[in-house]
Formats: structure tokens, C-alpha cells, sequence
């Protein structure tokens, strides 16, 4: 799939490959939240039963040394946490399960 980016006034040709496509759709379930790469949670910022709102950082993921946030997808409560501060994940791991609104 191409399509043009323009930055700054200047167009780049953008092209995404087939196996990209197809994880996007992969990962349906906004109310499911998973490792999108491996590390360590640093930060639990959330708990079970609380109310978030889309964009809410969830989770800090510490991933070669870069604390990644980890967000809310949707509004809603969270339903189940399935990590706690220190545990080493991998990529695809569940961590959180939310409850749309």
C-alpha cells in the first residue's frame, strides 16, 4: 500500500509492506492491551477498577532502555492487570484487560 507523506512542504513516497497490514489487523480488541515489545515494567500506573480514559498511561514498559508509556485504547475501567512493577515481558504478553464504556 504507497501512499505520499509531506513534511515540510516536501512529499516522500511511503510504501507499507504486505506483513505490516496484516498485524494492524490483528490486534482487533481495543479492550486488550499487550506488550507490543519485550522488557521490564518499571511503573504500574493503573489498578484494577479504575476508570481511564482513552490516551491514560496505563503502564510504563522499560525496551533497551527507553521507558515506553503503555495506554488506554478506549474509555472505560480497567477489568484485570496482569503485571505488576519489575515483571520481565514479552512481546504479546497480555497485560491489560479493560471494559469499554
Amino acid at each position: 500500500m504507497a501512499s505520499t507523506l509531506v513534511i515540510d512542504d516536501t512529499a516522500y513516497e511511503t510504501e507499507l509492506p504486505e506483513n505490516a497490514l496484516k498485524r494492524g489487523r490483528a490486534a482487533a480488541d481495543p479492550e486488550i492491551i499487550k506488550a507490543f515489545i519485550p522488557g521490564t515494567i518499571v511503573a504500574v500506573r493503573t489498578k484494577v477498577g479504575e476508570r481511564v480514559r482513552a490516551g491514560d498511561t496505563l503502564l510504563l514498559l522499560d525496551a533497551m532502555k527507553m521507558h515506553n508509556e503503555v495506554c488506554s485504547t478506549v474509555n472505560g475501567v480497567v477489568r484485570e492487570l496482569q503485571v505488576t512493577t519489575g515483571d520481565k515481558v514479552e512481546k504479546g504478553q497480555l497485560l491489560v484487560r479493560l471494559r469499554k464504556d
